[in-house]
């Protein structure tokens, strides 16, 4: 199959070359010192159970909507932060408008946060946004084009919104793509609920990344802490009350399960404390932001989550306080 990576730090580019190992067709759309030394030596790609060490075909976002057609591309996977999403839709949206003629490839997000399908299926035709969660692996660009990773790295995927009419063809589809990720040794699942998936992840997201964030630490240094136990609980519980305003059910059983993973995978650096080290815009907004919505919408105030992330705004705005 051909795919495109549109923002490929450290989980695209390790999604991409399990692909392009596999034999697939795999663009990487990168930026700055990153995309320079892939174009230059190649991309490497340090996992325990991984060898990758090659070139690969790395472009800007520009040259890449310059040079590409729709119709060469079956999937294009969207690994940018939640808060650049609007903007490339609104340029996925333009590009596709040179191409009336051409099939829309599905455009599958394995992006944080929950607003990012709902934002690109505003501007794509029905049937081809997929939602996805990259699930239990930690990944990071250390230096330009070297990327570090460890753990499984899962994906769960699905049409997005869920589709009660189940389409048989599109169901098809989408169980290709499964495939093709599976055969590439990326463990995937096609889920008939994906916007519930999307929120079962936002539950880990909001309870140990912002913390994290704030509070420099790694997730193995935090969960075991009895003094933060209630602070992640806290903000997890809160993000299964944002979920019921927004039509999704979570029990406390998904609670119990999301909290469970994350304290027994490895310990890494959630993406929010590696934006932080890197002094690069935070999804505050994206796993925050969206919590406390959610509970306002419920009649509720979101203690945790307001607090954490005020806080982690102070920490940002003053480094030195």
């Amino acid at each position: 199959m051909k795919f495109a990576v549109i923002g490929a730090g450290g989980i695209g580019c390790y999604y991409a070359a399990r692909l392009i190992q596999s034999g697939h067709d795999v663009t990487l759309v990168a930026r700055g010192a990153h995309l320079q030394a892939m174009q230059a030596r190649g991309l490497e790609i340090k996992h325990a159970e991984l060898v990758f060490k090659q070139s690969v075909n790395a472009m800007s976002l520009d040259g890449w909507f310059k040079e590409t057609d729709p119709d060469q591309l079956d999937v294009i996977i969207v690994c940018l932060k939640g808060m650049q999403t609007k903007a490339f839709s609104e340029q996925l949206e333009a590009w596709l408008k040179l191409f009336p003629k051409a099939d829309t490839p599905f455009v599958l997000s394995l992006q944080n946060g929950v607003d990012n399908e709902q934002q690109l299926n505003s501007i794509l035709p029905k049937g081809s946004v997929l939602g996805g969660i990259a699930r239990r692996i930690g990944a990071h660009i250390v230096q330009p084009g070297v990327v570090e990773s460890i753990g499984p790295a899962q994906v769960i995927l699905g049409l997005w919104p869920n589709d009660p009419a189940n389409d048989v063809a599109i169901s098809e589809k989408i169980k290709l793509i499964a495939d093709c990720f599976n055969a590439a040794k990326i463990p995937t699942e096609v889920s008939a609920d994906i916007n519930k998936e999307l929120w079962r992840k936002l539950i880990i997201n909001n309870g140990v990344n912002p913390l994290c964030a704030l509070l420099e630490m790694e997730t193995g240094e935090a969960t075991p802490r009895e003094d933060l136990k209630p602070l992640i609980r806290g903000a997890m519980k809160e993000a299964v009350l944002a979920a019921k305003a927004n039509g999704v059910e979570l029990t406390s059983d998904d609670l119990e399960e999301m909290l469970e993973l994350i304290s027994t995978f490895d310990s890494i650096k959630p993406s929010m404390l590696v934006d932080r080290e890197k002094q690069r815009p935070l999804e505050i907004e994206e796993i925050c932001g969206v919590v406390i919505r959610g509970c306002e919408k419920m009649g509720e105030d979101a203690p945790y989550n307001r607090t954490i992330s005020t806080l982690l705004r102070i920490a940002i705005e003053n480094p030195q306080a």
